[in-house]
């Protein structure tokens, strides 16, 4: 049942990138316990996963509530996640009836020799957030950075937050090196920040032309290595 739903890759030791679909999650383990950041669509036995690879206590992290990163909650007692986005994910299906406890901005994850802190981002959500590991100098940044598609349309997104939001993580850049996306290439480069600020810009303002969506309430406002579908 894992393997027809989940590709598995080592990327450090004992930390895992878990491919589902179009979307990734990760499980690091500390010396204490485990951290696993989102849980995708949760077609497949997650908690089986989970426990194949490690054998710590996990604590379950949503970088923010849309579907595709908290599919697979129900198969944990709880989740943590920003407050801001509660009411997104209680009125998901993923979210009903489940427990969400609170992360704020400058929580510290201590999962036993590596620790992370909470940056919150608005933008692709209410609630969205980062977590940065500045001992590894390693961001895991959920959707709103990432090389591919940057959804800023309908419901729970606002443009001019997600801006200020990544002039937030460009003046912490001095403390990471490699971004961690949910979608798109493995891996980013921190370069991508001011990139993707200036096209968030040039979007809004009319410099980019939009191109409709075929599937989406959204003009498509590619920006060459990423796109942005807003409207």
């Amino acid at each position: 049942m894992c393997a027809e739903y989940y590709q598995i890759h080592e990327i450090g030791q004992r930390c895992w990138r878990i491919d589902e679909d179009w979307t990734r999650f990760f499980l690091l383990e500390g010396e204490k316990k485990a951290l696993l950041v989102d849980t995708g669509f949760g077609k497949g036995d997650l908690h089986a996963l989970v426990e194949g690879l490690t054998d710590r206590p996990v604590m379950v992290v949503n970088t923010h509530a849309d579907w595709d990163h908290c599919g697979g909650n129900a198969a944990f007692a709880c989740a943590y996640m920003h407050p801001s986005d509660f009411e997104h994910y209680h009125q998901s299906d993923a979210g009903k009836g489940r427990v969400a406890l609170a992360l704020w901005e400058g929580d510290h994850i201590d999962i036993g020799g590596r620790c992370f802190e909470v940056i919150l981002i608005p933008g692709h959500t209410p609630g969205s957030i980062a977590l940065l590991d500045t001992e590894n100098r390693i961001l895991l940044s959920g959707d709103s950075v990432q090389a591919g598609s940057i959804h800023l349309f309908g419901r729970w997104r606002d443009m001019d937050a997600y801006q200020a939001s990544l002039e937030k993580l460009i003046g912490l850049q001095g403390r990471f090196d490699i971004i961690y996306p949910s979608h798109g290439p493995a891996t980013v480069e921190k370069e991508l920040l001011p990139r993707l600020l200036e096209g968030a810009r040039r979007a809004q303002a009319g410099q980019i032309k939009g191109v409709p969506s075929p599937d989406r309430p959204a003009d498509i406002y590619s920006i060459g290595e990423a796109e942005f579908l807003y409207r």
